[in-house]
């Protein structure tokens, strides 16, 4: 089991983390009006979690409470989602009306509570308008430990549906000593995923299918090579404004390469390079849970889990589960605390050098402009 603990404060922000962007947009026409009277030039990337994402030329891209928005508007092609799960497509144009938005779909006026829409996608024919990236990396050196961690998540926004794609990669290097030397161990973890949703094409959508592909490699927990596709349904259970939680459920097939493909084999020398390739078949059951709060202070709380019941090897279980939270302190400053987990009930099989679970764990300060 490993425990990472770092602060991240501003001044390392700037060598050791992140590069945060939404991949190029489209042209920097979109008219936005707060609460202030005040009108803003860009172009609109998305709205979640509660915030506008608005590329400037000017300031860059910056972010704006959602509650203080007046009017939008753009000739540009959205997807809107409301509260109740209804999809509606088409254009933000002129209103005058408080507290509403007016939204051009299907060449009839709509006007839409403020508070009903819980998330606005761009919707065009090029790939710079569909497509977000983000990007970030980690370090920390003392003279025991060296960390480097890199993370990117890629969205691609098509009408009726969304492709998501993470990569992750963590490079871990302790130095402890002994009686006679000093003993160098180095942990890796790599893990490559893929999913796609697939929504009903008109009216509500809290129902959609997914189909999912995974590898993954954790040394700490003796996992040389898996990969997994999968199919399954999923639901949106809650999605308002402030609170989101969806739950799929489904079946995938596994391969992976372990010492040993049968659980009752004697142990096994941990440092004999032979391996065997074994297939699997498993359930998963996934959770996505995200609530978020601007009151005196924003904040913002992520869940992902996943479990994978096998099928084929009765009584294992595995599964893995992701927490985010950012806690604005005053502005512009914020607490943040990332933690993952990866646990398997046989994760030690035919090998009792390895853990059955792995974990790392991260919080500091973050300062964003």
């Amino acid at each position: 089991m490993r425990k990472l603990l770092s602060l991240k404060l501003p001044i390392v922000l700037a060598g050791l983390l992140f590069a945060n962007t939404s991949a190029w947009g489209h042209s920097k026409t979109d008219l936005i009006t707060v609460s202030t009277g005040d009108t803003l030039t860009g172009a609109i990337n998305n709205m979640a979690a509660g915030k506008l994402s608005l590329s400037t030329d000017y300031a860059g891209t910056i972010s704006i409470k959602w509650r203080e928005i007046e009017q939008i508007e753009s000739r540009y092609l959205y997807e809107v989602r409301l509260d109740e799960g209804e999809r509606l497509y088409g254009r933000f144009v002129a209103g005058d009306t408080a507290d509403q938005l007016t939204f051009r779909s299907h060449g009839q006026n709509r006007q839409l509570d403020i508070e009903d829409i819980v998330e606005v996608r761009s919707i065009e024919d090029n790939l710079e308008d569909k497509l977000d990236l983000q990007l970030s990396s980690e370090g920390m050196l003392t003279p025991d430990n060296r960390t480097l961690s890199l993370d990117a998540t890629a969205t691609y926004d098509v009408r009726n549906g969304r492709t998501a794609l993470n990569a992750f990669f963590q490079d871990v290097k302790t130095v402890s000593q002994d009686a006679e030397s000093n003993v160098k161990e180095i942990n890796q973890t790599t893990k490559f995923s893929f999913s796609r949703e697939f929504w009903r094409s008109r009216g509500t959508a809290q129902s959609f299918r997914v189909v999912s592909a995974v590898y993954s490699s954790n040394d700490e927990l003796g996992v040389d090579h898996r990969g997994s596709v999968g199919v399954g349904i999923g639901r949106y259970l809650i999605q308002d404004l402030g609170h989101e939680l969806a739950i799929s459920a489904g079946i995938q097939g596994v391969q992976e390469r372990r010492q040993s493909c049968d659980d009752q084999a004697a142990r096994i020398d941990p440092r004999s390079p032979e391996r065997e390739t074994c297939n699997d078949t498993e359930m998963f059951f996934s959770l996505n849970w995200h609530l978020y709060s601007f009151q005196a202070r924003d904040m913002d709380i992520s869940v992902t889990g996943n479990a994978y019941p096998s099928l084929s090897d009765w009584g294992r279980t595995r599964g893995d589960l992701l927490l985010n939270l950012n806690w604005e302190l005053f502005d512009s400053f914020f607490w943040t605390l990332s933690a993952r987990t990866e646990i398997d009930n046989a994760g030690d099989r035919n090998d009792p050098t390895r853990s059955n679970s792995d974990y790392t764990v991260s919080t500091g300060i973050t300062w964003k402009y």
